[in-house]
């Protein structure tokens, strides 16, 4: 008997400090838009933003992308949904690459979305990624992510005093000129 307590009580230490295996879909905020897929020769940062570049239309700053080697027990299955999994990013991203590896099955390796709901997670849909299944096991195929960080836009205070300073400038000058 006293067995029996020590391996339930065990069992029950073990399931309370165990990872959560789902996350709700309210908490990532939806799947994210799959905005291109390629299959690139390789998966140095350069190539990368080169073809997101290319996908975009804008220009990136190469020391901004960031890659994060990432393996199945980094994913979250989302509540409520079959094949749909999230993890968090390494810090809030606009856009976000998924690598997966050359063997996958899947004709392409390199996925961009458009982070959509929470920029702190990426959302991703397997069969939308041409997975034949939404086996969890090919969840484990995926390599790394690459991040595009979220803009930084100035703070309307930052702004203000910055307009007061060429105001001021102004002034200065053109009591110098009269």
């Amino acid at each position: 008997m006293k067995v029996f307590k020590k391996i339930s009580l065990l069992c029950a230490l073990l399931m309370l400090s165990a990872p959560a295996w789902s996350i709700p879909m309210s908490t990532v905020g939806g799947v994210d838009d799959l905005l291109g897929q390629t299959r690139l020769s390789n998966s140095g940062i350069n190539t990368e933003v080169n073809w997101i570049e290319s996908v975009l239309g804008i220009q990136i700053d190469n020391s901004l992308y960031s890659q994060t080697e990432v393996d199945a027990s980094d994913w979250l299955r989302v509540d409520g949904t079959t094949g749909v999994f999230a993890t968090d990013l390494v810090g809030d991203a606009d856009w976000f690459l998924v690598k997966i590896g050359n063997n996958s099955g899947t004709t392409n390796t390199h996925f961009l979305f458009d982070n959509l709901g929470s920029l702190s997670y990426a959302v991703i849909d397997l069969v939308e990624m041409g997975f034949n299944s939404r086996n969890t096991l090919n969840i484990g195929k995926v390599s790394h992510l690459g991040s595009v960080p979220v803009a930084s836009v100035p703070e309307p205070g930052t702004l203000a005093l910055m307009s007061l300073g060429m105001l001021g400038f102004g002034i200065v000058r053109r009591r110098k000129a009269s």
